[in-house]
């Protein structure tokens, strides 16, 4: 296909995303106060208020643009899959749609759990802090903002096995390099849990320890992928020792001697033109 056919394919495709995506996001935007209503029942003895004129209606539009995101996702990982596979060998495409459709079921999967069990605690436990009987009024724009960020958080936190599974098949994570980063994922985990959730020590906790979970699943994931891989090299007659120092080899190469080597090579071929 010419250039100018990919980037026709191309403008299909974001045509039909960018249209799929308004129609979800108009449609959401009809049952936005639904939802609001229905994460306002989620905390019953919080008070609500509004501390600008918009406020309601701009929450109203965050959510019906995040619910159409998510309920357009199937279509976008259609057109991308349609748009990426033909140039991609048939378990290429089906190893690449595996891909796109695991990480969409993680972050669904990630959501839920904070929605049914994350937030539900959290909020319970910051009103159990208040034992002096200060009354309070929350603004419904930090309160959404604090769900989304809760439900996205912890989308991403369960793309941890997804994201090892292909580096995994990639060749670029070891099961033993994993085992011996345990100590540094801990850290690692309590400074994420802080970096991505609100300010305070419970939701941290609470990313931080599904967080070290799935990264123990992931060495599993690992492990059966890079044994697979092993013995699929073995039964091709590949030795896995020489490919391992093949590619470090090939990485200890600095791309000044390639860049030299190709120009070289170049020269090269047009000595032999010349004399022909």
């Amino acid at each position: 296909m010419t250039l100018t056919g990919h980037l026709s394919d191309l403008r299909n495709c974001l045509v039909i995303i960018a249209l799929t995506f308004i129609v979800a996001a108009v449609v959401c935007y009809y049952f936005a106060p639904d939802f609001i209503t229905y994460a306002m029942g989620r905390a019953d003895e919080y008070d609500f208020i509004q501390t600008g004129v918009a406020e309601l209606m701009a929450q109203y539009i965050k959510v019906a643009l995040i619910a159409g995101l998510v309920i357009s996702s199937p279509v976008i990982i259609w057109q991308v899959e349609k748009f990426v596979g033909p140039g991609l060998k048939k378990s290429e495409e089906r190893k690449f749609l595996a891909v796109l459709i695991g990480g969409l079921v993680m972050f669904v999967i990630g959501a839920l759990f904070a929605n049914f069990i994350v937030i539900p605690f959290t909020l319970q436990f910051f009103l159990s802090l208040n034992t002096i009987g200060i009354s309070g009024l929350y603004s419904i724009k930090e309160y959404i903002s604090y769900i989304v960020t809760m439900l996205f958080s912890f989308g991403l936190v369960f793309e941890i096995p997804v994201v090892v599974a292909v580096l995994s098949t990639l060749g670029l994570m070891k099961p033993q390099w994993m085992k011996a980063a345990r100590r540094f994922v801990i850290v690692a985990c309590v400074f994420l849990g802080a970096l991505i959730t609100p300010p305070d020590i419970t939701s941290q906790i609470m990313v931080a320890i599904p967080m070290y979970i799935l990264y123990e699943v992931s060495i599993v994931i690992c492990n059966v992928i890079y044994t697979q891989r092993i013995r699929k090299m073995i039964a091709q007659g590949i030795d896995p020792e020489d490919e391992e120092a093949a590619r470090k080899a090939e990485k200890s190469t600095s791309r000044w001697a390639l860049a030299k080597a190709m120009v070289d090579k170049k020269d090269q071929e047009k000595k032999k033109g010349t004399s022909n």
